[in-house]
């Protein structure tokens, strides 16, 4: 992906894309949702500057990585919430129907892994989750693109 540097800060770039078509369709973030433009923060590693074209790259398996702990981590939760409130509850407050208890504790599941990820998110952000600036390119190539 290929974007215009808008802001350098220390060793991150801010540079503005245009949103794709499957990135509209992941809806993982807002500003998916409603602009055709986003700003994202990139490592700098090609010492671009304000008014450059950049090429972005995320790291080896970044991306893959990055579903599994918003996506795997919370359906997990999901999945040992309801075999726990199915089968160990009822165990111990029979009272309580199976259903409810292992609806009530996937949901909690869910809660509690995704307070867990945004609580994990600054160290994510600073490590190789974040976009990298790997070269500038030529205004006419990004065109190109689209952008």
């Amino acid at each position: 992906m290929k974007g215009l540097v808008s802001e350098v800060k220390g060793d991150l770039a801010i540079v503005k894309i245009h949103r794709k078509e499957a990135c509209g369709e992941c809806r993982a973030c807002l500003s998916g949702l409603t602009e055709k433009e986003m700003d994202v923060e990139a490592k700098n590693l090609c010492d671009a500057e304000e008014g450059d074209w950049v090429e972005l790259e995320l790291q080896e398996n970044a991306f893959f990585n990055a579903v599994m702990i918003m996506y795997g981590l919370p359906f997990v939760a999901f999945i040992a919430g309801v075999v726990v409130g199915y089968f160990g509850v009822p165990k111990v407050l029979p009272m309580i129907p199976p259903f409810l208890s292992s609806l009530v504790l996937g949901a909690l599941g869910i809660f509690l892994t995704m307070l867990w990820i945004k609580s994990q998110n600054p160290r994510w952000e600073s490590g190789k989750y974040r976009p990298l600036a790997t070269k500038i390119v030529e205004e006419e190539e990004a065109e190109a693109c689209g952008i």
